[in-house]
């Protein structure tokens, strides 16, 4: 996320979470909106200090752009659902960058982006459960998923999308200073309507399923957006 954004995209964002937290399914992580706005002059964060922080947070690097680490603002559910089935697989993590861009993920999921330069995801839909909230590494989930795709600039609404999953291989990565080994998924996607295929991949914690790292196009004209888990979000049940 380059520094591009000037203080009426900041005060948009500000105004944007404000209006979020009037959700009866809010969460609020910490009192941490102020810090994660400001964020840290150093994009490579010390392994110590990740761990140390009271924050989830992730590393985010869009294409060339510069690496940058970014802090998790609010984790929602959706507005409709009961809080007594609340879980970490239906919550949206929102974070935020320290020029006010935002991403909004789910189980590792991109699903939408906010104040990106050269294009945002709006939303992404499906009647069916997405394989990387099953978890890849389950012999019994699909390989096959479809979706839609909402994205700007311009109107691009309910693109359908044709996924399928297929194992790659099994990886070691050092992330926080530690090697982690784990398995990496192709998602070759093709979407019909203007005729494109491209692939995102996705790196998954073998004893659980959880996404550490993915590389996801942000839509199917725009750039690639790599995500790196550095401190997960852990549910904290506010019942």
């Amino acid at each position: 996320m380059s520094s591009i954004f000037n203080n009426k995209n900041l005060l948009t964002l500000f105004f944007f979470l404000a209006l979020t937290g009037c959700s009866n399914t809010f969460v609020q992580i910490g009192g941490m909106l102020k810090e994660s706005i400001v964020g840290l002059p150093d994009d490579n964060i010390s392994a110590s200090e990740i761990e140390n922080s009271p924050y989830s947070s992730v590393y985010v690097k869009i294409e060339d752009s510069h690496q940058a680490y970014v802090l998790l603002a609010l984790a929602e559910a959706p507005q409709t659902m009961p809080t007594t089935i609340i879980t970490t697989q239906n919550v949206e993590l929102k974070w935020i960058s320290s020029d006010a861009g935002m991403l909004v993920t789910r189980n590792g999921r991109l699903l939408k982006t906010v104040n990106l330069f050269e294009g945002n995801r709006i939303n992404i839909n499906s009647n069916q459960t997405d394989p990387v909230a099953l978890g890849l590494h389950l012999a019994s989930t699909p390989i096959k998923w479809q979706s839609t795709i909402d994205w700007q600039p311009d109107y691009h609404v309910s693109y359908q999308q044709l996924s399928t999953f297929s194992f790659v291989a099994d990886e070691t990565l050092t992330i926080n200073d530690k090697p982690i080994t784990l398995k990496k998924f192709n998602e070759h996607v093709i979407v019909p309507d203007i005729d494109i295929e491209y692939d995102n991949q996705f790196w998954i914690d073998p004893s659980n399923g959880q996404v550490i790292k993915s590389y996801q196009k942000i839509a199917p004209n725009l750039a690639y957006i790599d995500i790196t888990v550095l401190k997960p979000y852990e549910f904290k049940d506010v019942k």
